[in-house]
């Protein structure tokens, strides 16, 4: 079958759905994945096919000066009308879904153009989770900023979804949806070319560092000062992604320890990490999860305080007092063996649900039941 994914042009939003968007394809169905500017050839990296349905959309840059905007105005985290590039990728899908006609419609619960998408051509979607909390409430708020995309295209009311799938480990899940499907989130943050320094020293500690691509890009890299300057004071090794659009401020000279790239492909990364210090991104949270390693996380903004509470509630990591991280933190959470073997839990928890493949097949076959009753009904009249 032919299976459309909506990718939104933002990194916590887009390789999320790589996974399962390449087990679908493995499987041997005609995969697509529609994202929007350079986005686009992220997913053509992926080995996947894209669809760039807004070609001239520079994501990051519209939603820094939003995020900037936000602060200026002290908006805290009220949504605002936003439709995480929904409403830019909208007109242009419509043509797209209309002539290329998907059999099935999968997206993540802020890429809101898939249900004007399956509802507009009648066609099954499913909702795949990225994270925690996103749910109901987020989806209908995220699709109000989508309003106008509805009238235009002449869409009522969306439909109901074949299926959600939830990848959070079950002792973690909050998701709003009973019925939903349990599948293993599997890590996908871009290839790498394994090479000198690539594992940790032995005998040595390793800390993989990271704010996610849009937080500091926006607000800096102020929550990891510490590091930056005085990180020599801990014998550790700290591994720190920053993109160089987000560099600004830091020390000319760091610590011998120190080390900053501009990417880090996160999943294999971990599996030389004694812990993850980050922001509290959903994927990020998810791939320590997947690692079983313990984490530090600021949990500040969006979903981040909800993800840094469920992982200091389960025991697999903490929250910096008051937002403040010092090497005494960094070193508690190393030297924890309890937080270490519920990180490992968690991890046993997430590797015996099935695997995107077995989604694949559980999707397809509902696929195939709902066509069967759709035939057996119009048999009827």
């Amino acid at each position: 079958m032919r299976v459309l994914f909506v990718g939104p042009p933002l990194y916590g939003l887009l390789y999320p759905i790589v996974s399962l968007a390449q087990s679908f394809r493995v499987s041997g169905h005609d995969v697509v994945v529609a994202s929007a500017g350079g986005f686009a050839d992220k997913i053509a990296t992926a080995g996947l096919v894209a669809y760039n349905a807004a070609p001239d959309l520079d994501s990051e840059a519209d939603y820094k000066r939003r995020e900037l905007d936000r602060l200026k105005n002290n908006a805290g985290t009220k949504p605002g009308d936003f439709s995480f590039f929904s409403e830019e990728m909208s007109d242009a899908l419509v043509d797209f879904t209309d002539a290329w006609r998907p059999d099935l419609i999968v997206y993540p619960p802020l890429g809101v153009v898939g249900p004007l998408l399956g509802t507009k051509f009648d066609i099954p979607t499913v909702m795949l989770t990225v994270g925690f909390m996103h749910g109901h409430k987020q989806i209908d708020i995220v699709s109000q900023a989508l309003r106008h995309a509805y009238d235009r295209h002449g869409v009522g009311q969306r439909q109901s979804d074949l299926a959600w799938i939830d990848v959070a480990p079950p002792s973690i899940s909050i998701l709003d949806r009973p019925d939903a499907l349990p599948m293993r989130y599997v890590p996908y943050n871009g290839g790498t070319v394994l090479g000198e320094g690539w594992q940790k020293a032995e005998g040595r500690r390793r800390v993989v560092v990271s704010l996610g691509t849009l937080k500091p890009m926006v607000e800096g890299s102020g929550l990891i000062d510490w590091i930056l300057r005085d990180g020599s004071a801990a014998d550790i090794d700290f591994v720190v992604q920053l993109g160089h659009n987000a560099r600004q401020g830091i020390p000319e000279t760091l610590p011998s320890n120190v080390s900053i790239v501009d990417w880090i492909p996160m999943g294999p990364m971990m599996g030389e990490a004694d812990c993850f210090i980050h922001h509290g991104g959903a994927g990020n949270t998810l791939t320590a999860c997947d690692a079983g390693i313990p984490q530090i996380i600021f949990g500040e903004g969006a979903d981040r305080p909800t993800n840094a509470n469920l992982i200091r509630s389960r025991g697999c990591g903490v929250i910096p007092r008051d937002g403040n991280l010092t090497g005494s933190t960094v070193l508690e959470v190393l030297g924890n063996p309890a937080i270490a073997a519920n990180a490992r839990e968690v991890q046993d928890e997430m590797h015996s649900l099935p695997t995107p493949p077995q989604i694949v097949a559980e999707i397809a076959a509902r696929i195939g039941e709902s066509a069967q009753t759709e035939l057996t009904l119009v048999g009827r009249r």
